[in-house]
């Protein structure tokens, strides 16, 4: 998909219409945490000082509280953690509903904020509770729900939550105690989005499929660089949305965010990587997600996703206060927006269905080329420089009573990588159950074949297999090469057939392509067909007997065996390798399909 520079221009000028240096000081902000000290309904966070985060079971007394004493909100539960605690969910409507189809029936789009994914980084559940209280309990902020329902999450990974203390998260400036980064399973959620591995994620992948919110919100604190910002954010800058739904994120709702944002005191910035990590005034560069993380994933199902990443040396009532602000602000963005959002949604999935969009070679990621980029002003700190009293080191540091203005460019142009042509449908043997059940959690629509059938297809075969030294998130991840053929393939009746003609063709592709760095190939779901087998119940020495029996019964193989010895002096000069010519061409005779990929795909 080709982007024109002016869409890039018109979406991050904001950046350029203020050249200010800011403090962080509360005092010079608009306040959201105003409520009397002795109202029932005080969150925990603002009976401590703001520098405390509830419990679990503290939450989900508060959330119960807030649902038993408002009309508009409903208490429910998404599943159940590894260790038992039940998955909390607030659903805040004008009316009350509970039903996506009754909700948009009444012109309202749809918002899907979590919080604690990574539960040390808990701003967005005291945030997003102080919200949900000031809407349906103070009655703050009228109309805001006219057009616009909430959906939040304040803990997602209750297990980890519960690993409570002081010990995580060292650096971050509060709150006091926290929970893990990673679930009760060892796994972290935001890589999980494709595979699925942790039961919350599939809770939450099957909550998204029923609610495909307009928008996807996923609050984390990151500990990269330092400068003046207190949240940078994440939103598709590269194309993985369909191009209207792409549109309309940069024109409309992340300007509108950074204006609403740069008025409320708060500023934002894209959430980036150096280009030069030796030299930060080379530039920038914004992030893209591929659908293995929260906001990748919402783009691939052509919807907006956001991550929202506050930063970690800012005090946590600074950092509440902003993912405050920000959850308030995009409902406000999506509620007037929300007719135009579900024409263009609607647009952005028949497209995407559509054989239009299959004529199309289909990118699995996106790389910066750094061809375009526009100079921005950057919030930052002056960088001090002393001699360590504590290890003698020469130590640069930001100095934070120094802010300054940097400009500096922000690359915005980025090139398709990992194109795949896409198939008319996927064909894929039932006992690849692990497999079928992840197109369930993502609501991916398939049918099974109702007898045996031959099909013409395209296969891979895998080539050069490797293996990761290491687990990571729990899997011995495979990189491979691979061959692409046509082959005549028979599958059985219950088989499946997924065709790519349904709006979710991009979370199908990334789950079976091998190509995509998130497929399934890569998680290890088929490292059981991309090797042979070790275990072979034949000793290379029976090939003495062997060898005789298949050089007397095919004269073909005799005279390809007789001209290898002829033209390969070293192999006819070595046994053991004359005995391993014929395993090979035992085994491949017994497993002629062990190397062979069993999703197949069925083209036009």
């Amino acid at each position: 998909m080709k982007l024109s520079k002016q869409w890039f221009f018109q979406t991050l000028s904001i950046l350029l219409m203020v050249s200010v240096t800011i403090t962080l000081k509360a005092t010079d902000k608009q306040s959201v945490i105003d409520s009397p000290k002795q109202d029932k309904f005080l969150t925990h966070f603002e009976k401590h000082n703001f520098n405390r985060t509830p419990r679990f079971d503290e939450t989900v007394a508060f959330c119960r509280l807030l649902a038993e004493n408002s009309p508009m909100l409903n208490f429910t539960t998404i599943g159940k953690t590894p260790q038992g605690r039940e998955i909390p969910l607030l659903i805040l409507d004008k009316d009350g509903l509970t039903n996506p189809e009754a909700i948009r029936a009444k012109g309202r789009a749809i918002v899907l904020a979590e919080a604690a994914i990574h539960a040390g980084e808990p701003d967005g559940k005291d945030a997003g509770l102080m919200l949900i209280r000031d809407i349906a309990i103070h009655n703050k902020y009228p109309g805001i729900l006219d057009n616009v329902t909430l959906l939040f999450i304040p803990i997602i990974n209750p297990d980890g939550h519960e690993d409570f203390g002081s010990h995580y998260r060292i650096n971050q400036n509060g709150p006091e105690e926290v929970g893990a980064r990673f679930t009760s399973q060892r796994l972290n959620m935001n890589r999980d989005f494709i595979k699925a591995d942790a039961p919350e994620t599939r809770a939450l992948l099957k909550l998204y499929s029923t609610w495909m919110p307009e928008l996807f919100i996923d609050i984390h604190v990151t500990n990269g660089a330092d400068f003046q910002y207190v949240t940078t954010y994440g939103l598709d800058h590269c194309g993985f949305l369909a191009p209207n739904m792409f549109k309309f994120t940069k024109e409309v709702f992340e300007k509108e965010l950074n204006i609403k944002m740069e008025q409320s005191g708060y500023p934002i910035f894209p959430y980036f990587e150096f280009n030069s990590y030796t030299n930060p005034r080379a530039g920038v560069l914004p992030d893209n997600f591929p659908p293995q993380y929260s906001n990748g994933y919402a783009s691939a199902n052509n919807r907006i996703g956001m991550l929202v990443e506050n930063h970690i040396y800012k005090p946590y009532k600074e950092r509440v206060t902003s993912a405050y602000k920000i959850m308030k602000h995009s409902l406000e963005i999506v509620g007037k927006n929300a007719t135009a959002l579900f024409k263009l949604t609607d647009e952005a999935d028949r497209y995407l269905a559509s054989a239009q969009f299959r004529t199309d070679s289909l990118p699995l990621f996106f790389s910066h080329d750094h061809k375009d980029s526009l100079m921005v002003d950057f919030l930052a700190w002056a960088d001090k420089t002393e001699i360590s009293s504590l290890s003698g080191a020469r130590w640069t540091y930001s100095d934070r009573n120094a802010p300054v203005t940097i400009k500096m460019p922000l690359f915005t142009s980025y090139k398709p990588e990992l194109k795949i042509k896409l198939p008319e449908a996927y064909l894929i043997p039932q006992e690849q159950i692990e497999t079928i059940n992840l197109l369930d959690v993502h609501g991916i629509k398939y049918e099974r074949l109702t007898s045996d059938s031959d099909f013409d297809v395209e296969t891979y075969r895998f080539v050069n297999p490797k293996w990761s030294q290491f687990p990571y998130e729990g899997r011995v991840t495979l990189t491979t090469d691979y061959t692409t053929q046509k082959e005549k393939v028979t599958y059985r009746k219950g088989d499946i057939k997924v065709t790519t003609s349904q709006p979710k063709v991009k979370i199908l592709t990334h789950l079976l392509e091998p190509k995509s760095p998130t497929s399934l190939v890569y998680w290890g779901f088929y490292n059981l067909w991309a090797r042979p087998s070790t275990e072979f119940w034949i000793r290379i020495n029976y090939m003495e007997v062997k060898g005789r029996e298949m050089l007397e019964k095919d004269d073909a193989f005799r005279a390809e065996f007789e001209s290898k010895k002829a033209s390969d002096k070293e192999f006819a000069s070595n046994p053991n390798a004359i005995l391993q010519f014929f395993m090979s061409k035992v085994r491949e005779n017994v497993e002629p399909n062990a190397n062979r990929y069993p999703v197949s795909r069925l083209m036009n």
